[in-house]
């Protein structure tokens, strides 16, 4: 966490529209890692009724009965959204939308949509290359003047967040983001949300408080 001077308090940004309401969902967490490996290529859809199958034969619960998963990040279920041309590109433009800041325990973690909107060669595009390869998000406290980094594991080198450069999607397809902060130190509501130095900021996204 930094501490924002004082001459800095008019803060220059755009407020952005608050749209939905929170929902949890997005792609798990790991350690950011120069030397992380690529995500196992997703079962085919053979394999996934094959599992399914076998689970309800084994008296297995429905993920709609609450069994604990991930859910597939929605770009409509968000509370803040905006779309932005990529950095150093003329129109290649980028869909993000802030799912939910959740404040649990000693921690924030801010979940985000991402979805590409241009054709990068029929490749999926990451999380990385739709920021323009210049991510700097930070959770900013206008009100204390102070701003949280992602939080930094011991020794350096590695984040608590989804590694941006293997998480990928297909035009038109969506990606969830997260990445982890210090909780906040003063009794606050809501944060700004910066992404990179070449977008505005969401302004005034709510925080969830779970017990």
């Amino acid at each position: 966490m930094r501490h924002l001077p004082r001459r800095l308090a008019p803060i220059a940004v755009v407020g952005l529209l608050a749209l939905g309401a929170c929902s949890p969902g997005g792609t798990d967490a790991e350690f950011d890692d120069a030397g992380s490996t690529a995500d196992a290529a997703p079962k085919s859809d053979d394999a996934a009724t094959d599992d399914a199958t076998a689970a309800a034969d084994d008296g297995g619960t429905d993920a709609s009965e609450g069994t604990a998963g991930v859910d597939f990040p929605d770009p409509e279920d968000v509370v803040a959204d905006a779309t932005f041309t990529v950095p150093g590109t003329e129109k290649d433009e980028v869909r993000i939308g802030v799912e939910s800041i959740v404040v649990s325990g000693g921690t924030m973690e801010l979940r985000l949509v991402v979805t590409p909107e241009y054709d990068d060669g029929g490749r999926a595009a990451s999380v990385y290359d739709t920021f323009g390869e210049q991510m700097s998000v930070a959770l900013i406290d206008r009100e204390n003047l102070k701003e949280y980094q992602v939080l930094e594991a011991d020794g350096g080198g590695r984040w608590y967040r989804t590694d941006p450069v293997y998480a990928k999607a297909l035009p038109g397809q969506s990606v969830g983001y997260q990445s982890f902060f210090a909780a906040p130190e003063d009794d606050v509501t809501t944060v700004d949300v910066k992404l990179t130095d070449s977008w505005p900021v969401f302004e005034d996204v709510p925080l969830t408080f779970e017990d």
